[in-house]
């Protein structure tokens, strides 16, 4: 029997790919063979062969393991082929957060909605957040929908060991974690920044991911100009994992202002460095962080203010590490053991041996895979 894992793409350093990633690793400590199939990928991303290899090679005492998340063209043939087939639901972004700026995005996720109820087909469903379960009602009876982190506690950032104290900055500095586009609300947290300046509190805002909308980077950088903060403000773009852990390391605190979030790893990665989070509600953002960072979806960003000046005001200069958050963290990463899955396997009617020493301690062994 073999895992055979596949996605639209799969890409090293995309969330969804990493993920997909991450169950080779995983199904390995189960003792299970494993292989990674995508229409898009990087020739040598870890392994990861043409879709089209999957047809030919499965059998029928092998598990397909989907991941959606947008429009899949091969849908219907993976749902017909004869073996067991487990879909894994990252939830589909609502088209209207996208029309504007990204309308080829927007139309897909359109499709994808209507492929939705396809869903109901494979074996088992299982969902990233409680959110995007929710998103399958009508499709998916709820009490059959497993709902498991998209991450896994051996993927490098969870791993790595943090800095014993906080760095030393001249102003608080705000993190934002993330592809910059539309929907993610990037605008937002500049004029959070600009807010805070107006209150006479001195900050920074560090802004990392990809730039794919050249519209909307544009938006974004005269949307700063036009508020007096484009000097506070750091595009940082794609950063290697070294980078991206200095830039945790260094933050006094993460913003999430998406209005759509399917779970939101960052906010989980900030947590794991023991940074505050502040997280606008009404997506699944709010299901991995204590509920005191959480704000109503509709309040002005105003009503944010007083609560980050008071959190960053406390930190004396330095970055702060807040052992609550990660206590908080590890809790949400057991969502995602080895053993979680070992037991989403059984469910399915896959047999798996007991979970052994070293399946076990595939929580607890650092992994140098990149993210």
């Amino acid at each position: 029997m073999t895992l055979r894992v596949c996605a639209p793409d799969i890409f090293s350093g995309d969330a969804v790919g990493n993920h997909c990633i991450g169950f080779v690793r995983m199904a390995e400590r189960l003792g299970m063979r494993a292989e990674l199939y995508a229409s898009g990928f990087e020739e040598g991303t870890n392994g990861v062969r043409p879709l089209d290899a999957l047809f030919e090679e499965v059998t029928r005492d092998d598990v397909v393991l989907l991941s959606y998340s947008i429009y899949d063209p091969y849908l219907e043939r993976i749902l017909a082929l004869d073996c067991r087939k487990i879909c894994y639901v990252h939830g589909v972004t609502d088209p209207q957060l996208l029309r504007a700026l990204e309308p080829r995005t927007a139309q897909l996720c359109e499709k994808a909605l209507v492929q939705l109820p396809l869903l109901a087909r494979a074996d088992t469903v299982v969902a990233n957040s409680r959110s995007t379960a929710a998103s399958l009602a009508g499709i998916v009876a709820a009490h059959a929908i497993k709902v498991v982190p998209p991450i896994f506690p051996d993927m490098y950032v969870f791993r790595r060991e943090r800095p014993r104290k906080g760095r030393k900055r001249p102003e608080p500095n705000l993190l934002m974690v993330g592809r910059v586009v539309p929907h993610k609300r990037i605008e937002d947290g500049i004029e959070i920044l600009s807010l805070l300046k107006q209150r006479g509190f001195g900050a920074t805002l560090s802004i990392v991911g990809s730039t794919p909308n050249y519209d909307y980077l544009k938006f974004l950088i005269n949307h700063a100009r036009r508020l007096g903060v484009l000097e506070q403000v750091d595009f940082k773009g794609m950063l290697d994992d070294a980078d991206l852990f200095e830039c945790y390391e260094s933050a006094h605190a993460l913003l999430a202002m998406s209005r759509h979030e399917g779970f939101c790893v960052p906010v989980l990665e900030a947590m794991h460095y023991g940074k505050p989070v502040f997280v606008r509600g009404g997506t699944a953002a709010q299901e991995i962080c204590p509920p005191d960072c959480v704000f109503d979806a509709n309040a002005e960003l105003a009503a944010w203010i007083p609560v980050i000046t008071q959190r960053l005001g406390q930190t004396n200069g330095r970055s702060p590490i807040d052992t609550a958050f990660v206590k908080h963290a590890d809790g949400v990463l057991q969502r995602a053991s080895d053993e979680v899955w070992r037991n989403v396997f059984i469910s399915a009617g896959v047999g798996i041996a007991a979970a052994s020493t070293h399946a076990r301690a595939g929580t607890a062994t650092v992994s140098a895979e990149k993210r």
